[in-house]
């Protein structure tokens, strides 16, 4: 039989040879495992606040405009206030300010709020949307339609134009007037009030003939400063008389005196008054 036997030196060896293994603290190794146990219970806690929060108050709710109103016309270049209300179906308001605005005629416009004062809305005639996303992800709108934004002089005006005429036939002096319908026109920005009347003088059957007339004033705030255009046959060509008046309460009152010297004198008056914001072609 054989016998093995190891040295005692082999054994010393055995005994001394180096560790390779990696030694974590324990309490290095305790720690990481109670930072993953806290992260984890944190992400439980707001998942569980997330299903826990109630968003039963927007259940049903709607969005409505309450001004302006549909149709209503709102002074260009002036403070106007918009409102939108967000209602519960038993119309209990909802506090939410984050509301979106936008018109389909005016790109730039896009104010936010459930509630301001706005003076940069350009003129036209627009459909405004109120636009909100509350926060249980619904998304409410509500449009009003037609709301006209123009200067508030602006519009169509209807009246007459009287037409005095002194004149010089060979040597009898002539005295006549006539009176035309007259129809003018302010842009949507107040700037230029524009139009024509026309009427028929009758110089004591001596002649009988149609006069044109063409009005064009400029507009500041109240004053309008411009010129009158009459168009007489015998004379060949209109004249142009200057002219100013005033716009009121949606009247216009212009007048203006001129003439060829030794020939004829004229004179004229305007007085109209708006019967429709509408601006159409003349």
């Amino acid at each position: 039989m054989f016998r093995f036997t190891i040295a005692p030196t082999l054994l010393t060896l055995i005994a001394c040879s180096p560790d390779y293994g990696m030694k974590v603290p324990t309490e290095a190794l305790s720690g990481s495992v109670t930072d993953t146990e806290d992260d984890t219970e944190g992400a439980e806690e707001e998942a569980e606040e997330e299903e826990d929060e109630d968003f039963s108050m927007y259940e049903g709710a709607m969005i409505r405009i309450i001004e302006p109103e549909s149709g209503s016309f709102l002074p260009w270049d002036e403070d106007n206030d918009f409102v939108a209300i967000i209602e519960t179906p038993d119309g209990d308001e909802i506090p939410f300010d984050e509301v979106n605005w936008q018109s389909d005629a005016d790109d730039e416009w896009v104010p936010v709020g459930a509630e301001f004062t706005d003076d940069s809305i350009d003129v036209g005639r627009h459909n405004l949307t109120a636009e909100v996303t509350l926060p249980d992800g619904s998304r409410l709108a509500h449009t009003v339609g037609g709301v006209l934004v123009q200067h508030e002089n602006a519009g169509t005006y209807v009246g007459d134009m009287i037409l005095s005429m002194d004149a010089n036939v060979g040597e009898t002096p002539v005295g006549t007037s006539c009176v035309g319908a007259a129809i003018i026109q302010v842009d949507e920005y107040g700037e230029m009030a524009t139009g024509d009347s026309a009427c028929t003088l009758d110089l004591l059957g001596y002649a009988t003939f149609e006069v044109d007339h063409g009005f064009e004033y400029e507009l500041d705030d109240e004053d309008l400063d411009g010129n009158a255009f009459v168009n007489i046959p015998f004379v060949g060509f209109a004249l142009p008389f200057g002219s100013d008046g005033f716009i009121e309460d949606g009247e216009i009152s212009t007048s203006w005196e001129g003439g060829v010297s030794g020939f004829l004198d004229l004179s004229g008056t305007l007085e109209v008054t708006r019967i429709t914001r509408e601006i159409t072609e003349l």
